[in-house]
């Protein structure tokens, strides 16, 4: 994965720029040494089961169904991160900014930083704060943030999506993670971070074909025989991008009636969070005392609108949103190149900003009132510059 940038010194000097290049060198060399093994580990594993003689109908898929056996070749990830280095080019940061902020959070005399397993339990007399870590594209840039979190002593909470590429991919019913996941989430482990699923249980139903709520169980089932300890699930995209939140897989987290197109067709209200030892949602969404369908409906079947860098849709999004009612005060994205926006109701008020910068970010802890709960969301992507 070779790609030519100019990094600009700025403030963070030679220094930080013989590190980030030591960084990138080893990143390089993991990829391409953990990419050379997998084609020969997947070709012994089919010439394994040829050979034993297995009978084909004893192989299964993610419902129990029977199915034959899928000789199959991963894609190659080096193409992958030189993609997502090409989307996001426009729209990424510094990864200082990214050290700003939790020095900025961490030193803030107001301010409790938790991990979101403790958010929502959380009752403080000032600001509790969690670092919620959506892993949509970038896993390497993940596990360099939890490591920062890990020397500065804070625990944040990382998501892993099961869709993504880099996580694995469907051939027909064939799952295959792929190989370099395993050492990204050890290595997330070893850094003390809370380690989650980011589901996207509607996406692999409506755009894979697959059972989308057993292929979250089995990830979160596979994750914990790694070693992890599952507590949550963050529920990926929001409800104009399928016609449901993700979160609404769950029996008890259904947001409103589900009695009209889409919303008939997709696997709502499927599992139990108790069953599967889960004990929270990390998108602290919660339904409305008194829905109002329509215009939930409404709201969610407008894909065309929904842009989180559009301050109308986000403002309403996380200050009037009628699909949903949130569980925290205040949430804070980060959207762009110097470009966060923060919205919630505080004291029973709307409160929304837009167009912030990282230096702005400390006003809005200011801004909150005793026994606030705040959770900011961050992308890696965003901070691989």
């Amino acid at each position: 994965m070779s790609t030519s940038r100019t990094i600009p010194l700025g403030r963070a000097g030679k220094a930080d720029l013989k590190r980030d290049l030591a960084i990138e060198r080893e990143r390089t060399r993991m990829l391409r040494e953990d990419l050379g093994r997998i084609h020969d580990e997947l070709a012994a594993l089919y010439a394994a089961v040829e050979a034993a003689g297995v009978d084909a109908d004893g192989i299964t898929n993610l419902t129990g169904t029977r199915v034959r056996p899928l000789a199959v070749e991963e894609p190659q990830l080096d193409n992958y991160f030189h993609q997502v280095a090409s989307n996001y080019a426009s729209y990424t940061n510094p990864y200082h900014h990214y050290q700003q902020l939790v020095s900025m959070l961490a030193s803030h005399s107001k301010v409790s930083l938790v991990p979101c397993y403790e958010l929502a339990q959380h009752s403080i007399s000032g600001v509790a704060v969690a670092l919620r870590h959506d892993i949509d594209a970038d896993p390497v840039t993940a596990v360099r943030m939890a490591r920062q979190l890990a020397r500065d002593g804070i625990c944040g909470s990382f998501y892993l999506l099961h869709t993504a590429l880099y996580y694995g991919r469907f051939f027909g019913t064939l799952f295959v993670r792929h190989r370099e996941l395993r050492p990204w989430i050890d290595a997330l482990l070893v850094a003390g971070c809370e380690l989650g699923v980011h589901n996207d249980a509607l996406g692999a139903h409506s755009r894979l074909g697959v059972d989308g709520p057993e292929a979250l169980v089995q990830e979160i089932e596979w994750l914990r025989s790694r070693g992890a300890t599952i507590r949550g699930t963050v529920g990926h995209n929001s409800a104009p991008v399928y016609g449901a939140e993700n979160a609404e897989v769950f029996a008890n987290r259904v947001l409103w009636p589900g009695d009209s197109y889409p919303r008939t067709m997709l696997p709502l209200g499927m599992l139990d969070e108790r069953e599967l030892q889960l004990t929270y949602e990390g998108t602290f969404a919660k339904p409305h005392d008194t829905p109002d369908t329509v215009a939930a409906n409404a709201f969610a079947a407008d894909r065309a609108g929904a842009d989180v860098r559009d301050p109308s849709w986000m403002k309403r999004y996380l200050t009037d949103n009628p699909c949903l009612d949130w569980g925290v005060d205040c949430q804070v994205w980060v959207v762009g190149q110097e470009h966060w926006v923060a919205g919630g109701r505080i004291n029973g008020e709307p409160y929304f900003r837009d167009r912030l910068t990282i230096s702005d970010l400390s006003s809005v802890i200011d801004d909150m009132p005793p026994s606030s709960k705040c959770l900011f969301v961050m992308h890696p992507e965003y901070f691989r510059a």
